[in-house]
């Protein structure tokens, strides 16, 4: 049996050349998002390394004592705080950031931000709640409107300028007049 097309064209629809239903680049775009997802899959594959990614993070970025704006900690691996080496006081690894008070474990967060900033169509909280294999929705939907939130305020921070282009969208300018006027003449 020969693999080469041009020999096996008995195997290939007529109209190949005319019609595919997916296009080079919508291929390639699903399969880095594919991989994106591998990769991430790989990199936290459990809890402690999601701690340990968000820790580094976190250490990236700084850890500022709330009381007396020390730079310089400790982190105590026991309770997952940071210590300051001035005063004492203990800074939990959420302090000051999405996951504050919630009890929901680190790879739930870092699943539900890959999952949501991956996609361009959003997860409903109960789809989300399946996938991770949580028992109750309230958390899960807690987290992932928090999440939205700083998605919003971090898109707001951006302003749009240049050539925009918008995909998988209708936009049509409407005006209130008219359809004040066509619900109207619908109704009489």
């Amino acid at each position: 049996m020969c693999l080469d097309n041009t020999q096996n064209d008995a195997f290939i629809p007529f109209n190949h050349r005319q019609t595919t239903i997916f296009s080079l680049p919508k291929l390639q775009k699903y399969r880095l998002r594919l991989l994106g997802l591998i990769e991430f899959f790989e990199k936290y594959p459990d809890e402690s390394s999601c701690i340990n990614g968000f820790k580094n993070k976190r250490l990236e970025i700084g850890v500022v004592c709330k009381k007396c704006q020390h730079t310089a900690h400790y982190f105590r691996k026991t309770d997952l705080k940071f210590q300051c080496k001035k005063c004492g006081t203990p800074i939990s690894l959420r302090s000051g950031t999405v996951m504050e008070n919630s009890n929901l474990p680190f790879q739930y967060w870092m699943i539900c931000i890959e999952l949501m900033t991956l996609s361009k169509k959003s997860f409903s909280a109960l789809e989300m709640q399946r996938i991770l294999g949580h028992k109750r929705y309230e958390p899960i939907w807690f987290m992932m409107h928090k999440i939205r939130r700083i998605m919003i305020i971090r898109d707001e921070r951006y302003k749009l300028n240049g050539c925009i282009e918008f995909d998988e969208g209708f936009f049509e300018r409407v005006d209130n007049k008219d359809v004040i006027t066509e619900k109207k003449n619908r109704e009489s």
